[in-house]
């Protein structure tokens, strides 16, 4: 009897079933029918384009930066002022406004999930009548398809046409890693709230900007952090804010060479190197360039790295500054093969110059440069690149070291003379009478800093000449550097102040002194007599 009971009760839940599968599907479509208006107004909401496109307002953003700079202002200022600029909070908008538009669309699809997997449990087969998924072809099957959808996963977003509503959202996304994440982890190392702060952070846009600039000079704690170092690799993180502090970072990049580029004009020693240091501190993830901590650390990683020669350091092995012979600054005698010669290039530059005169137009500082970290910067490069199977000439092509040298001037036993449009004028007043554009940016207030900065110890403050050079070739052990400058118009003994800033590695500065002594000027000393003859004549 019973025999017969089980097929019979068999056959009567599998028409069950198939009823109750009919029943729902009639539900669904007359559901669909009934609500016509609400899947419309959904798809409309999920589906609205959001234009990427942002108006950017270059001569706004350069007034902006301009009247942001004090020479007062510490390295943090000039962060500040990057990250508050007008394009980049507009940039910073956008990126909220896409990311909002983007979970909207993946709220939309985890509804849509949501019904589906209801609609699916219900009508799940819970009988366990068979367990066809755990046999060893369906688990392959499952790897095999797990891993096709990986691999098309990164091909998309290698092609730039990944699926964004599968990018992991933190606060959507459980475990995703992101602002919020940055941001306690900066209170925790007390670097937020940002110290010395003066801006709206109630702002969405600005507290993301400042929370990225904090982020990045502090990167030596957050980059080693373990739940970072665990969450990268699976994949959980926020790439809407951490893809866009990549592109945060270069604009901030191209925004301290913008503000270094107006110290410079403004002749403003004090920041140019305040500019310089901001840009060390942002390259190299630090929040201080100048702690002697940070030095000695960065010392013994490039000495672990590169070996006892590894440190970077410039080495100048000859100086010179004058006027050469031939006429052309910055002239250098012809190759030799003479080893002697060679090795004494710069004496015999010295031998054929002639005394600077008030009336050169133009005077050089030539420097024989070493750099005592070629050999073993080059050594690691290429170990690099066999490791990794690149081709080293991509590697070496790819390399940039910057350097920044800057010039002052003082007169032994005396001051500048006021009259020296080089040296020691007034040359912000000339700025404004030659119709310059970046005095003409410039607010009462920025003006009247700059004013008092100048007032007493020009000397010491303002700029002669300020020069970038880049080496582009990591091999590269020696060379010249030639900076041209004016003569000062005024005869007697000077000292010039030479400063070697590096633009990417802590504790590598160079300054020395040079002195100079200047005569004055033979077609003055003509001018000066026909004007004494004809004073006579006159009377």
């Amino acid at each position: 009897m019973e025999s017969y009971i089980l097929p019979l009760l068999a056959l009567a839940i599998g028409i069950s079933l198939f009823l109750f599968r009919m029943t729902m599907k009639s539900w669904e479509a007359k559901s669909a029918a009934a609500a016509p208006s609400t899947s419309a107004s959904s798809k409309s909401k999920t589906s609205k384009k959001i234009d990427n496109k942002v108006q950017l307002d270059p001569a706004g953003e350069a007034r902006y930066l301009a009247n942001c700079l004090r020479p007062t202002s510490t390295p943090l200022d000039i962060l500040y002022a990057c990250a508050t600029s007008p394009d980049m909070l507009a940039i910073t908008r956008k990126h909220a406004e896409l990311r909002e538009d983007l979970i909207e669309r993946k709220l939309a699809e985890k509804q849509v999930k949501e019904k589906t997997n209801t609609m699916e449990d219900l009508l799940a087969d819970d009988g366990g009548w068979a367990e066809e998924d755990n046999d060893a072809a369906t688990v392959a099957a499952k790897k095999a398809a797990e891993q096709k959808e990986k691999e098309a996963h990164q091909l998309a977003a290698a092609t730039g046409k990944e699926d964004l509503t599968k990018l992991k959202l933190e606060g959507f996304d459980d475990g995703v890693l992101g602002a919020e994440w940055v941001t306690a982890r900066c209170a925790e190392i007390k670097c937020w709230p940002p110290p010395g702060f003066k801006g709206d952070l109630t702002d969405p846009a600005v507290k993301r900007n400042v929370l990225m600039t904090m982020g990045r000079i502090h990167a030596r704690q957050l980059n080693t952090h373990p739940e970072l170092l665990k969450a990268g690799p699976s994949g959980m993180i926020d790439k809407t804010y951490f893809n866009a502090t990549l592109e945060f970072r270069g604009r901030v990049g191209q925004l301290l060479d913008a503000a270094l580029k107006m110290a410079c004009t403004l002749k403003c020693y004090r920041l140019a190197v305040t500019i310089l240091d901001a840009i060390v501190m942002f390259k190299t993830g630090l929040d201080e360039v100048h702690d002697p901590r940070y030095i000695a650390q960065f010392k013994k990683i490039m000495a672990d790295q590169y070996g006892p020669t590894g440190t970077p350091q410039l080495i100048f092995t000859e100086k010179y500054l004058g006027v050469p012979i031939e006429g052309h600054p910055g002239h250098t005698p012809p190759e030799t093969n003479d080893k002697e010669a060679e090795k004494n290039k710069i004496t015999k530059l010295v031998e054929q110059s002639k005394a600077v005169t008030t009336t050169d137009e133009k005077m050089s500082l030539v420097l024989d440069v070493t750099r005592q970290h070629a050999e073993s910067f080059t050594k690691q490069k290429l170990a690099e690149c066999a490791k990794q199977g690149i081709p080293p000439q991509i590697a070496l092509n790819a390399y940039k070291e910057g350097w920044f040298v800057m010039v002052r001037a003082s007169k032994v036993g005396g001051s500048l003379s006021k009259t020296d449009e080089h040296y020691g004028n007034d040359h912000l007043e000339a700025m404004k009478a030659a119709g310059n554009k970046l005095y003409e940016m410039l607010n009462e207030e920025t003006v009247a800093a700059f004013r008092a900065e100048f007032a007493e110890d020009q000397d010491e403050k303002r700029l002669v000449v300020a020069w970038p050079f880049e080496i582009k070739n990591v091999a590269q052990k020696a060379g010249k550097v030639a900076v041209q400058l004016h003569p000062p118009g005024e005869e007697g003994r000077y000292e010039f102040q030479v400063m070697f800033k590096s633009m990417e590695f802590l504790g590598a500065d160079e300054e020395f002194t040079l002195e100079l002594d200047v005569e004055k000027g033979i077609e003055k000393i003509k001018e000066e007599v026909v004007s004494e003859v004809a004073d006579k004549k006159n009377d």
